[in-house]
């Protein structure tokens, strides 16, 4: 394919394949070639199922020339993260557990299997950190992801192969999990869009559990426009409480977006802070009305240790037999959690528990002076690949308290280091307004279009 006439978004190539002037299967060929290429570099890809992909675009490809469509991602090609279990292609969660003991699902994950009821093509299973507990996107068994716009840097994790995927051109939309930041830290750190879906908004049934209480799937694309393609994709016509997100509003005026003081600045880098002050300047130039909060429940209230405890605890919880059998199978930070994991009482976790019920009760009032709060995604560029993993952590300040309270957020670019590395923004709204952040994120993508983000 010439390089102009390639999509960058799925509403190009779907726009594209319905005029007949390209077909799922020569975009898929195109993909898969790029990956050939691509991947002993970047390692975004596990898995590559190659010639299922191009049997599964030539049936679709047939079936809209007679005139059958199954939905809104007809042709588009996707990868899928591996902790999603993918019917009779393996699903190794990133760990040499499964490297032993062959994983190979009989049936999709319920995220696959809207993905593929709505039309999609999937190439491949991509890369993560050990059963998704990294936010660097490393794995000592399938290697490191590396970063598309520098090959030294983190790519983000754990959904480090499908943001990489995304950045590098080699799919049209990746399908992450989130618990504690593992779509938008990679969305941040690659320069994609990520977003993770209000919790419980969509089904983990055929997910491997990293922990139950905050895990969620979300996808991470090229555009905003994007993301609101894939959610209805997969919601509609299931989902009644939800209006259709895509074509998505561009008007912002009427929108009163929040930053909070002794937070959204502190302790970030001076390239991330100089980068998120214009992207508000140019949110406030769109119409948006800028306030700002002070949030005790962000600054003073919320408790890592609380968030540690229900997270270490459950994800012990699904591993305690493996670990009990055989703890030196896993990496360092798998073996470092679960032995954080085995020494939690119930009654600690229950605790534990009742405190975050008690905080979930009270997220309303995040947002009762403002619509969405605006943040950076991390509070630095991607790291060196072998970077401490106590900067790594850091990354966590912004992405934990939205993980704990079940809210929907989003990263979008919103510039750049003088490295070239990207900068993210996060969007955070209150539960089920994917359509306000989106329509925000929509509204800064399409002022900055030929700056930050190219089309």
């Amino acid at each position: 394919m010439e390089a102009d006439s390639i999509p960058k978004t799925i509403a190009q190539a779907s726009q594209q394949m319905q005029s007949g002037s390209l077909t799922s299967r020569k975009l898929v060929k195109h993909y898969l070639e790029g990956i050939q290429k691509s991947n002993p570099i970047l390692n975004a890809f596990i898995t590559v199922i190659e010639q299922q992909a191009l049997e599964t675009s030539t049936k679709l490809d047939f079936e809209r020339s007679n005139g059958q469509k199954h939905g809104l991602l007809h042709g588009i090609p996707v990868a899928i993260k591996d902790n999603i279990d993918t019917a009779e292609v393996k699903t190794t969660v990133g760990s040499q557990l499964f490297c032993e003991l062959t994983r190979i699902p009989l049936s999709d994950s319920v995220i696959v299997q809207k993905l593929k009821a709505a039309g999609a093509v999937i190439l491949g299973k991509t890369n993560l950190s050990e059963f998704a507990a990294d936010l660097s996107g490393n794995n000592l068994f399938y290697g490191n992801t590396c970063n598309v716009w520098n090959h030294n840097h983190s790519s983000g994790g754990s959904s480090s192969g499908s943001a990489a995927a995304i950045a590098a051109h080699l799919c049209l939309a990746g399908i992450g999990t989130d618990t504690g930041g593992s779509i938008r830290v990679p969305a941040s750190f690659s320069g994609v869009v990520g977003i993770r879906p209000t919790q419980g908004l969509l089904s983990n049934e055929g997910i491997f559990p990293r922990t139950l209480s905050f895990d969620t799937v979300g996808f991470l694309t090229n555009c905003v426009e994007d993301i609101a393609i894939l959610l209805d994709a997969v919601l509609f016509p299931i989902s009644t409480n939800l209006k259709q997100l895509y074509p998505l509003p561009t008007n912002i005026k009427d929108l009163k977006l929040g930053i909070i003081s002794n937070y959204t600045f502190r302790g970030i880098e001076g390239e991330v802070a100089k980068a998120i002050y214009n992207a508000i300047s140019i949110l406030k130039q769109l119409g948006a009305e800028i306030v700002t909060l002070n949030s005790p429940f962000l600054v003073e209230e919320f408790d890592e240790a609380t968030y540690s405890t229900i997270a270490l605890y459950e994800f012990h919880q699904v591993l305690q037999s493996e670990y009990a059998t055989n703890p030196n199978i896993f990496g360092v930070k798998v073996q470092s959690d679960l032995s954080k994991g085995v020494k939690i009482s119930r009654d600690s976790y229950k605790k534990a528990k009742d405190k975050w019920e008690r905080c979930f009760l009270q997220r309303q009032k995040l947002f009762q002076q403002v619509d969405i709060l605006v943040t950076p995604t991390t509070p630095m560029v991607a790291p060196f690949i072998d970077a401490d993993t106590k900067i790594y952590q850091l990354n966590r300040r912004f992405m934990l308290p939205f993980s704990f309270l079940g809210l929907p957020a989003i990263s979008l670019p919103c510039g750049r280091s003088n490295q070239g590395l990207p900068i993210g923004m996060q969007l955070v709204g209150n539960s089920y307004t994917e359509a306000l952040i989106l329509r925000v994120a929509f509204a800064f993508q399409l002022a900055t279009t030929g700056l930050i983000f190219d089309f």
